[in-house]
């Protein structure tokens, strides 16, 4: 993956942005620039890579999802009012709402135009799978924004959330890869399946670490979801399992305005550690990562091919940020 890395990163940087007018174009560049983990990307040629010699004839597809992946970001940053992304300021807290939401949408723009760039085999489903994805995100972004006014979200209905927010992308580029190796349907499939499994048991695992993450691995404090009053798998578990009188203490909790962050995290968390949800949320993530490696396991391909995905989800089980 880290070969991958760097063939992505020359890439990306190889795209001139350098065009008028600027106030849209510099933001684009900014936010890609950063870099990131792009693990997207790496996915998709990981899963060419299953299938044929040289991935890097998923590059075209690869680096669309990435585009699509950065454009949900800038419009993220902007819905959570979130003033840092990957350590630097997001892009409308440097620029503005209005020049963040217009490169937002001509990233997302340039991200079907890099699409289409690619004329070799499955070019059409390539098209409709970053169409369906894209769609996908904007339904679970949305389904997040009305969970924020609701009292009554199930676990059922958070799970489908994160499913379309955040798994969908993951599974699209790994499908992405696969159909550039000319993978047949079911070998496509197993492979989207195994991005979605991987991408709940990831939210599962945030919203686990968020809680109970040691601060100094983490990278940056905890408590951020009970703050701002998040629905979390480990907060929706809780109030599954809570008497009347916990349910209560929550409410007064997420509307209390004369404690201190710490205050109310700390009472909160008290709250959770009675219900033991942290072994709740761990179990999920385990039965979400066993249910990864059986999709992995059914696949047409050599053992020896699948260890790069494999390392990949070990490594995801194993992360303390």
């Amino acid at each position: 993956m880290k070969d991958y890395s760097k063939l992505i990163a020359e890439e990306m940087s190889a795209i001139n942005w350098q065009k008028q007018p600027i106030n849209i174009y510099q933001p684009i560049e900014y936010i890609l620039s950063q870099g990131g983990k792009r693990i997207r990307p790496q996915l998709c040629l990981l899963a060419a890579d299953l299938f044929i010699d040289d991935a890097r004839k998923a590059l075209i597809p690869a680096i669309a999802f990435e585009m699509l992946h950065n454009f949900t970001l800038i419009h993220d940053d902007i819905m959570d009012k979130a003033d840092l992304r990957r350590g630097k300021e997001t892009v409308y807290k440097k620029w503005n709402t209005d020049i963040a939401i217009l490169s937002g949408d001509a990233l997302f723009a340039k991200a079907f135009e890099q699409m289409l760039k690619y004329k070799g085999i499955g070019n059409v489903q390539l098209m409709e799978l970053l169409t369906q994805t894209t769609i996908e995100i904007c339904e679970g972004q949305q389904l997040d924004l009305d969970f924020e006014s609701r009292d009554d979200v199930t676990i059922e209905e958070y799970i489908n959330m994160v499913r379309l927010k955040t798994a969908v992308m993951l599974a699209g580029c790994l499908k992405a890869g696969a159909i550039v190796g000319g993978a047949n349907a079911k070998n496509q499939d197993l492979l989207y399946q195994f991005g979605i499994e991987i991408g709940l048991a990831f939210q599962i695992q945030d919203d686990y670490l968020d809680v109970y993450a040691d601060v100094a691995t983490f990278g940056k404090n905890v408590g951020g979801d009970i703050a701002d009053n998040k629905k979390t798998y480990i907060s929706l578990k809780t109030i599954e399992l809570a008497s009347s009188q916990d349910k209560q203490l929550l409410k007064e909790y997420h509307s209390a305005q004369n404690i201190t962050k710490i205050e109310k995290f700390e009472a909160v968390k008290a709250i959770y550690d009675k219900y033991n949800v942290a072994l709740s949320a761990k179990e999920l993530i385990n039965t979400y990562y066993v249910k990864a490696k059986s999709s992995l396991s059914q696949l047409e391909v050599e053992n020896s091919k699948m260890s790069d995905l494999l390392s990949f989800a070990d490594k995801l089980m194993g992360r303390k940020y």
